[in-house]
């Protein structure tokens, strides 16, 4: 409606009016009506002294907030007067969580996750094992370990030296001819400024 600064502040205090009479004085919506016309009368009119404190809108303007406080305020007038003076009850919404912490690590590895292994896995003791495995590692490398030399005897035993030098015969040709292959493929395919004759 383009109202101006004044007629704005004019139709807001005419609002608040209405809503603290059904708030704080309980008016019925007969009453409240009743109200509203007072505060409205004059307006449009000649006479200043049966006109209310709205003389400022126009009559166009004084249809439109009449229409707007019908639709939005006595129509659903009971439902105002409902959350205004209805007793509720109050809802309080909360939640509980528990949370647990995992216990600090002793070890040096970390205690594994239930969720990722299976549990005869996660419930037997981890970091022993790695550290007995580790420091029979350490002892091998110092030393010769009795164990590789065992290996190294037990791959070899059903061979014969001829049998030994003709599979690495075979290997040795084999890395040679592909080294030579490789070579001639490279010459072949190398730019022509490249090669000398």
């Amino acid at each position: 409606m383009n109202f101006s600064l004044i007629q704005l502040t004019g139709f807001m205090g005419l609002l608040n009016f209405l809503l603290e009479n059904l708030s704080d004085k309980h008016m019925t919506l007969g009453d409240n009506i009743k109200e509203l016309g007072k505060k409205m009368a004059g307006i449009g009119g000649t006479h200043p002294e049966g006109s209310g404190d709205l003389d400022f809108f126009s009559v166009e303007q004084a249809k439109a907030i009449i229409d707007y406080l019908t639709i939005s305020l006595f129509q659903p007038y009971k439902l105002y007067d409902y959350l205004f003076h209805s007793p509720r009850a109050e809802l309080v919404i909360s939640d509980e969580y528990m949370i647990e912490l995992a216990p600090p690590a002793d070890d040096t590895f970390p205690i594994p996750l239930e969720e990722g292994i299976p549990s005869d896995i996660s419930s037997s003791p981890t970091a022993p094992e790695m550290e007995s495995k580790e420091s029979d590692r350490e002892s091998c490398l110092e030393e010769p370990c009795p164990e590789a030399e065992s290996f190294k005897a037990d791959a070899l035993a059903g061979f014969t030296v001829e049998d030994v030098k003709s599979v690495m015969g075979e290997i040795t040709n084999e890395i040679i001819g592909n080294l030579e292959v490789s070579s001639e493929h490279r010459a072949i395919f190398a730019p022509v400024e490249s090669r000398t004759v």
